[in-house]
C-alpha cells in the first residue's frame, strides 16, 4: 500500500507539534513508561484517523484519545486485580464448608460446559456481560453493533444458555430465580 506523502507530512507536523504535550499529560497521569505506550498509542489512532482531526481541534482531540486510552488501561488494570483477588480465592484454604466448595465448583463446571455448547458470539457476549462486567452500551462498542442490539443478543445469549442448562425449565424460570421470599436463594 502507497503511503499519502501529504497524510505524511501532516502526521508528522502534528506529531512534531503535540507529541511533548500528550506525552506530558499523560505522565501527570500514569508512570512514565506507561505515558509513553499511552502517547505512542494516541499517534497509532491519530495516523488510522488523520483524517478525521481538523488543525485546529487536534490538541483537544488528541487528549480525548489519551484520556479515553488512560481509562481504558485503568479499567484493565482494575479488571486484572478484580480477577486475581477472585482466583487468588479459589485456593485451598477457606473459610466455607468443603462440601460447598465442592457443590459450587461442580456447579461452575456444568455452566463452563453449557457455555461450550453455545455459539462463539452468544459465548462472546456472555462472557463480555458476567466476566468483563460490562453492560449493554460496552458491549455493544465491542461487538460493534447498536445498544438495543447488544440488549437483545445478551437476552437471547442467557436464553440459549439456561435452554442448556435446564431444558425442562422455561427459560425465565432459569433466568430470574425466584426472590429468597418466594423460596428463592437470598
Amino acid at each position: 500500500m502507497a503511503m499519502d506523502p501529504t497524510a505524511h507530512v501532516r502526521f508528522t507536523r502534528l506529531y512534531e507539534a503535540y507529541y511533548p504535550d500528550v506525552l506530558a499529560y499523560c505522565a501527570r497521569r500514569v508512570n512514565r513508561t506507561d505515558a509513553e505506550d499511552v502517547a505512542n498509542e494516541v499517534f497509532t489512532v491519530l495516523w488510522r484517523k488523520l483524517d478525521d482531526v481538523e488543525q485546529e481541534s487536534a490538541i483537544a482531540w488528541l487528549y480525548g484519545v489519551a484520556h479515553r486510552t488512560i481509562t481504558n488501561r485503568w479499567r484493565s488494570n482494575s479488571r486484572r486485580i478484580r480477577l486475581r483477588e477472585r482466583l487468588d480465592g479459589l485456593g485451598t484454604e477457606t473459610s466455607e464448608p468443603i462440601d460447598t466448595v465442592v457443590v459450587r465448583r461442580d456447579e461452575d463446571r456444568k455452566v463452563f460446559d453449557a457455555m461450550a455448547k453455545l455459539k462463539p458470539a452468544d459465548q462472546e457476549v456472555l462472557r463480555l456481560s458476567a466476566w468483563e462486567e460490562l453492560g449493554a452500551p460496552q458491549i455493544a462498542e465491542v461487538v460493534g453493533c447498536s445498544v438495543s442490539a447488544a440488549e437483545q443478543r445478551l437476552h437471547r445469549a442467557k436464553n440459549r444458555l439456561a435452554k442448556v442448562l435446564s431444558p425442562s425449565l422455561e427459560p425465565s424460570v432459569a433466568i430470574h430465580p425466584l426472590p429468597a421470599e418466594e423460596g428463592g436463594r437470598p
